[in-house]
């Protein structure tokens, strides 16, 4: 297995989990909005992640947004949708059941550097048009087109 074939097709003879996360659609004062790219499997991908114990879906969006980006203070404008798909996670052996709530944020007007975590090797602040071009994943596409439809 190479580093790039973290995640697969479901597989029927693994187990299967299900879990709740939450991201943003954060746009700059431009309306330009920030993708991440995976540095393992280099694909561009909204930012996201798990919720932990008692947090609300907008609690887990702005953390798992200020943890992969190092943005704060961040202005959830409001729901835009959620996408729910099912993956196997090859280093668990698990398939994963997920579902994805996802916020519409805006910076908060101070200049902000952003500071990926370790899984992202880089970061765009893309107009929508050129976003939907370079997301990886038919789901972030949608969800970004709802923001300009």
């Amino acid at each position: 297995m190479t580093e790039k074939q973290l995640t697969g097709r479901p597989d029927p003879t693994k187990p299967t989990e299900s879990v709740t996360s939450s991201g943003g659609v954060v746009l700059n004062p431009d309306g330009h909005v920030l993708i991440l790219r995976r540095k393992q499997e280099g694909t561009w991908v909204l930012p996201k992640g798990k919720a932990e114990p008692g947090e609300t879906l907008i609690q887990t969006a702005l953390r798992e947004v200020e943890e992969e980006t190092g943005l704060k203070e961040l202005k959830v404008i409001r729901q835009i949708g959620l996408v729910r798909y099912i993956f196997l996670w090859r280093p668990d052996d698990k398939n994963y059941k997920k579902t994805v709530h996802y916020f519409l944020m805006r910076i908060n007007g101070i200049e902000q550097e952003t500071v990926l975590e370790p899984d992202f090797s880089t970061c765009a602040w893309e107009v929508p048009s050129e976003a939907l071009k370079m997301l990886t994943f038919e789901n972030d596409r949608r969800i970004v087109r709802s923001i300009v439809d």
